[in-house]
């Protein structure tokens, strides 16, 4: 007999206002490095201009159609950051298109980067906001997603269908 809470066991909890501002720093981000503007940013949504601004300003609160729309267009840079509040993340099924070679090329990376922000002489063992804004969530979500594809082929292996 296990001790733990089974209905609960490990719920995370959070503030609706921090929710929305995580969902609004992601468009902010995603519309800064794609070269966006807050009218692209609607069209994906399936919102107008003003409206997908004010999701980023946390002044609305998104609808789950308008949501799902952004994780698909936009994977883990989207959906991701919320999902973390409750432990949780996106991951592609069906999505493994590179080959071995290339996962590892794209963990190796993600691992020389950091390597070289960890090894500075101004930040020893640690990388800091700005080395962290250098290596970009490209590179992370490039790494995660070769690691999710091997994850999703090892629980194949072992009989289960996907647990990403």
């Amino acid at each position: 007999m296990t001790r733990n809470p089974q209905i609960h066991g490990r719920r995370s909890s959070f503030s609706a206002s921090v929710a929305l501002a995580q969902l609004g720093d992601d468009l902010t981000n995603i519309r800064k490095e794609d070269g966006l503007t807050w009218k692209d940013v609607g069209r994906v949504l399936g919102k107008s201009e003003d409206r997908a601004s004010n999701y980023a300003t946390a002044l609305a609160e998104m609808p789950v159609s308008s949501f799902l729309l952004g994780c698909r267009e936009w994977n883990g840079r989207f959906g991701n950051g919320v999902l973390g509040l409750i432990g949780m993340k996106l991951t592609e099924i069906g999505a493994d298109t590179y080959s071995d070679g290339e996962k590892l090329s794209h963990i190796l990376r993600v691992a020389h980067l950091l390597a070289a922000a960890l090894g500075d002489m101004e930040t020893p063992g640690t990388v800091d906001d700005d080395e962290l804004r250098e290596i970009g969530s490209e590179a992370l979500d490039e790494a995660q997603r070769a690691i999710d594809a091997m994850r999703v082929r090892l629980s194949r292996l072992n009989g289960r269908e996907v647990a990403a």
